[in-house]
This record gives structure tokens, C-alpha cells and sequence, in this order.
């Protein structure tokens, strides 16, 4: 019996004649969790083909990810506005359901698959010197593709948002939004989270002895372990929150549209490509969007407004290809300007090294069974499979000493002692050079291994988005502008965060686990000592590449800024009833994965549109 074929086609009822209780329960189960991974019950219709040139809407949300779905939720409550919500990609794959499998989504259709332009200076061990950056091509955008983290960042990131000049975006106002997004799943948590929105948020402990391990060796260098997010004293280690409910990823289009796809209001169109914002010339308002849908192009109406919510990438993309953006770079492009904005500049995204691979003693890992795992995750949504492991095990520490506040993040990614294969999958994914790639799946081979990637939370380097061409199939062209802050403080930090870990490592409740650094194979570091100033600095520019949180293109200022996109109230400048929603408007990024804070901010955008028309103040 071809049990895959089998769960393709039979997903009503249960299988029947098979003798064998257990085998009967087993299949059963197995049958119901393919139902139930990749339903399409979940999620709103796909209103695409019911679409017409000149049809109108009273709001247009260009993105369902971390941000649009959240404004989309919020602009809906009201019945009487009609909210399209356009999205480039489909409906998420049985794959992206399952948590453990976050790695082997990038490269597919789910993914925009962009590639960062060719480098001297950094990503130097990745395929043709590009690193990749996945983005969310599928309804539910990024949070589809991501590590399903939750963490808001801390106080000083937002206050400072607002002493540039943002009111209201301090932390005082920004932690009320959190709150309203939260459905916090765990007991024993403080009241900082919410129990009363449409996020699911729960917590898998890691079992394994490493961890443990981890937290004492922390201990042991003066840190604290947190119980949960301390926004004003983030130092220490967090076991935190995942988006997940039952085993399967919760992510944004089955949170805040798929929960209340009821409504007769709030229309969802996938598989639809914006082209342009649609701007009348004579008043400088956006009046609707042209859209690809199929082989037709169609212009649909905004009688409102239009929010732009396809992120850090794509949101700079789209304005500049409506003729908002830099005046020299669109005229060279044959694009007619209508406001001369500092569109696609600002770029910061958090680096990821992932150089530093170390192994372990057997014992510091718990020996799993590949197939156990399997029947769990199947039969109960539970084992490794319906988490991401050590993953959600971080580490913030300060490598000056001289703020309360981080500066470094550790990411872990483990790697079973029986599971070789899970290596080279994880680390293909980010585009290693075959031979380093070879090197490291070689130098594990008998022992468990661990990534310690560490993440640089407060970049000075920036990059910039700009576009290849007028035409919106062309993906734009992407300059990271990894290490090219002029006093090189990103790479002597990163080089303060490896000996971090190096003296970490070094601790007695790691120094029993028998960690070894693994030498990779990197030709052009090899002039220098091992492990040494200069090789560690060499390797980072080869091995330093995204922890997937590009921010900043959209940049949010007041009037006065002229590095900025858009107002404290998301309105684009120069431009009436355009609004920007995402990661894109961050003026700094903040210190913490970014999944969270785009939810924010979506939520916050919709509770100013509403106060916009509805023309009154509304309680949170």
C-alpha cells in the first residue's frame, strides 16, 4: 500500500478492511494529520478569479505577512469597508505547517528566493559570493518561512524610535499593541502578555543536556536566566515563545484573516502580483493599484486607501516602481517621478555568522529516533518535529560591558548525532561554497554538533534596495552593505561576540561535553593563525550572511527627516492615502527577531486608519 498516495486522496473519514487495531489507529492518525497540515479550511477563500478592472474597494492591503494580515484584521472589523488583500503567492504548503521543517521551505515556491548582490567584503563562502535572503512568496507572507519566534525587542529600541521624532512609537504606547496581538497559551506568565488576541503563543522546552549545560555555563559568566522577556533588562538567557499551537506553525494568514474569514467584507486575492500603485498626478493621491492576476492586468480602485505591507524588500520595490523614490535612479529607469523620496535606503538586517560550528560528546545530546520522531509528531503532533528545538533557546549577552541592553544574540541550530543529513540540508539552505560545506558535514561525523550563530543586533553598516529595471518582474537589486561602516565596529563586535563563545565554551559545565571547534575550509584564511584575530575576521567575511530580518527601506520620520519615507503615522510623504506597513517603516532596527514587531506595527497602522475615518479616538 502506498501510504503517501493514500493520505493525498483520503481525507474524509477514516481507512477501513486494514486488520490491526494499532495499525488501523496509526493510519488513521496519519490520514487526519494530512488533513489537517496544509487545510485550506484554515484560510480565507481565494477571491482572485472573481476580480474585474475597475472594481472598488475602500481599503487595499498590498501583503499578507507578518504586518498586512494584522492591518487587514483591523480595518475589517468595520462592516461596512470593503478590504482587499492581495497576495503575490498561494496558499502554505502541508511543509510550512510543520515547525521543524522551517529550513526546507527556502528555494521553493513559497519563497521569493533573492539573493543579495556579489560582494568583496562579505559573503564570500556563499555561491557566487550572494547570500541568500528568503522572503515569503504565500499567503501569510514570511511568518510562513520564519523561525516562529516571539519577541518584542526592549525598551530602549522604541523609546529611541521616538526621540527621533516618532510620537507615540515609544515603548509606553508600542507594548499596548503587543498585547492585543497576544493569545498567550502558557500558564504561570505575567500579565505583559495577552490572553485575548488571535496569535497563539506557547513555549516547547528543550530537554536535551546541552541546554542545561548552556544556561549553567551563562550562569557561571554572571548572566541571568530570564522566565520570560524583561523588556528594560534584556540580559541573560530565554527559553521563549514560539507561534505554534498544536504542534503545527501559527502563522499570520491563519491567525488574524483565516479567523475571521466569516466576514463578508474582507476579500483575499492569491496569486495576485501588484505592479504599481496607481497615483492621480494632479492631487499626488493614491487612488488603487495595478495588479497581475493570471494573464490579465487589472486596475482596482482604492475609494480610501492603500497600505503597502509586502515587506522590506518588496515595499521599497513597488513604491519606486510608482514613481516614489530616488529622483536621479527612476528617471534613469524611464519611470515618471511623482516624489523624489529616499525610498530603499536605510537597509540594516541583523547578521548572522554562522562560522562557528562545535561539536560534542554524545551525551550532551539526547539520542533520538528518527522514526519515533515521525510517529509522534503523526499521531500527537508532538516530539521534535512540532518545535524548533534549541532554536528557541537565546542568548543575549553585551560584549563591552557597558550597557544593560545587548548587543549580540545567539541563534543555536543542533545537529543529531544520527541525523548528517539535517547538516548539510540546514547549511545548504544558506548557500555554502560546496568544498566548506563538505569540510564541516565531514569534520561532525561521530559526534552531535551545534551552530552558534551570532547575531549583531545593533548594526552600523547599511545597504540599499534598488531596482534592476522598470519592469516589476525583475527582482531588485539587493546591496547588503555588510561591513562597510566606516571604523569597522560590526566585525571587531563580532570578533568580541566568537571570543564570547569561545570562553563560554571553555566553562566547566561546557568543558564536559568535550566541545571541539570545527576548522572549516576557507583557502583565503588559511595565511593566517588559526583561530587567531585576523582568521576570525577573515571568516566572518566569509561566513557572515542573514537572520532573515531585513528593516529600515521605508524609513518613518517626521516632516523635517529627508531620510524619510513616511510619517509617525505611516503616511507616505508627499503622497495622500498611501500608507507603508511593515518591517520596511523601522527606523532602527530593533534588538530582537523582527516577527513580533511587524505584527505591532501592522496593528498599530490599522488603529490609526480606523481613527482616520472612523475620525475619533478608539481605545485599545
Amino acid at each position: 500500500m502506498d501510504i503517501g498516495s493514500s493520505l493525498v486522496d483520503t481525507c474524509p473519514g477514516n481507512l477501513q478492511g486494514i486488520s490491526g487495531y494499532l495499525f488501523i489507529s496509526l493510519i488513521n492518525s496519519l490520514v487526519q494529520s494530512k488533513c489537517k497540515l496544509g487545510s485550506r479550511e484554515a484560510y480565507n477563500e481565494d477571491y482572485s478569479s472573481q476580480i474585474h478592472d475597475g472594481d472598488e474597494f475602500d481599503f487595499i492591503v498590498i501583503g499578507s505577512g507578518s504586518a498586512g494580515s494584522v492591518v487587514a484584521n483591523k480595518l475589517s472589523e468595520n462592516d461596512k469597508w470593503k478590504v482587499l488583500v492581495l497576495e503575490a503567492g498561494g496558499y502554505p504548503s502541508a511543509v510550512s505547517d510543520i515547525p521543524a521543517l522551517l529550513f526546507y521551505l527556502q528555494g521553493t515556491d513559497e519563497d521569493w528566493q533573492y539573493k543579495t548582490e556579489p560582494s568583496k567584503t562579505s559573503c564570500l563562502g556563499f555561491k557566487n559570493e550572494q547570500c541568500s535572503w528568503p522572503r515569503g512568496k504565500v499567503f501569510g507572507g514570511s511568518s510562513v518561512l520564519n523561525g516562529m519566534l516571539y519577541i518584542k525587542g526592549n525598551k530602549r529600541d522604541y523609546d529611541h524610535w521616538a526621540e527621533l521624532g516618532n510620537t507615540n512609537w515609544d515603548w509606553e504606547n508600542v507594548k499596548q499593541h503587543f498585547k492585543k496581538l497576544e493569545n498567550m497559551q502558557e500558564e504561570n506568565v505575567s500579565d505583559q502578555y495577552g490572553r485575548e488576541g488571535l496569535m497563539k503563543l506557547s513555549r516547547v522546552h528543550a530537554d536535551e543536556p546541552f541546554v542545561e549545560s548552556l544556561r549553567e555555563a551563562f550562569t557561571y559568566l554572571g548572566y541571568r536566566n530570564l522566565q520570560e522577556e524583561d523588556p528594560t533588562n534584556p540580559l541573560g538567557t530565554l527559553e521563549g515563545f514560539q507561534c505554534i499551537d498544536d504542534g503545527i506553525r501559527y502563522n499570520t494568514a491563519r491567525a488574524f484573516l483565516g479567523k475571521v474569514k466569516e466576514r463578508p467584507n474582507l476579500f483575499t486575492s492569491l496569486h495576485s502580483f501588484v505592479n504599481k500603485i496607481l497615483i492621480d498626478p494632479a492631487t499626488k493621491t493614491a487612488i488603487g493599484v495595478e495588479v497581475k492576476i493570471g494573464e490579465k492586468i487589472l486596475k482596482v480602485k482604492a475609494k480610501k486607501e492603500v497600505i503597502l505591507s509586502a515587506g522590506s524588500i518588496n515595499s521599497p520595490q513597488i513604491l519606486m516602481l510608482s514613481g516614489i523614490g530616488p529622483k536621479e535612479h527612476l528617471e534613469n529607469l524611464n519611470i515618471k517621478v511623482f516624489k523624489d523620496a529616499p525610498v530603499g535606503y536605510n537597509l540594516e538586517d541583523h547578521m548572522l555568522n554562522i562560522g562557528t560550528l562545535v561539536t560534542f560528546a554524545p551525551e550532551a545530546f539526547n539520542l533520538k529516533n528518527n522514526q519515533d520522531e515521525l510517529y509522534k509528531y503523526f499521531m500527537y503532533q508532538k516530539g521534535d518535529l512540532a518545535s524548533v528545538g534549541i532554536l528557541n533557546f537565546w542568548n543575549f549577552f553585551n560584549t563591552k560591558n557597558d550597557s544593560q541592553y545587548p548587543n549580540v544574540q545567539n541563534h543555536l541550530v543542533a545537529f543529531p548525532l544520527n541525523d548528517e543529513n539535517f547538516l548539510e540540508n540546514v547549511l545548504s539552505s544558506f548557500g555554502e561554497k560546496e568544498h566548506i560545506l563538505k569540510s564541516r558535514v565531514h569534520a561532525v561525523k561521530g559526534r552531535p554538533s551545534v551552530v552558534i550563530s551570532n547575531t549583531l543586533l545593533n548594526p552600523k553598516s547599511k545597504g540599499r534596495i534598488t531596482l534592476k529595471s522598470g519592469d516589476p518582474q525583475d527582482k531588485p537589486l539587493i546591496n547588503s552593505g555588510y561591513f562597510t561602516d566606516e571604523n569597522g565596529e560590526d566585525l571587531q563586535t563580532f570578533l568580541e561576540a566568537i571570543r564570547f563563545v569561545e570562553n563560554l565554551l571553555e566553562t566547566p559545565p561546557m568543558k564536559k561535553f568535550d566541545p571541539q571547534i570545527v576548522k572549516v575550509d576557507l583557502p583565503d584564511c588559511d595565511q593566517y593563525e588559526y583561530r587567531s584575530d585576523d582568521y576570525w575576521r577573515c571568516s566572518l567575511r566569509h561566513l557572515t550572511s542573514t537572520t532573515y530580518h531585513p528593516t529600515g527601506t521605508c524609513k518613518m520620520g517626521p516632516a523635517g527627516d529627508k531620510t524619510a519615507v513616511v510619517d509617525p503615522e505611516l503616511r507616505v510623504h508627499g503622497i495622500k492615502n498611501l500608507r507603508v506597513a511593515d518591517a520596511s517603516i523601522m527606523p532602527k532596527i530593533v534588538s530582537a527577531n523582527t516577527h513580533a514587531p511587524a505584527m505591532m506595527i501592522g496593528h498599530k497602522a490599522g488603529m490609526m486608519i480606523k481613527e482616520r475615518w472612523l475620525n475619533e479616538k478608539l481605545e485599545l
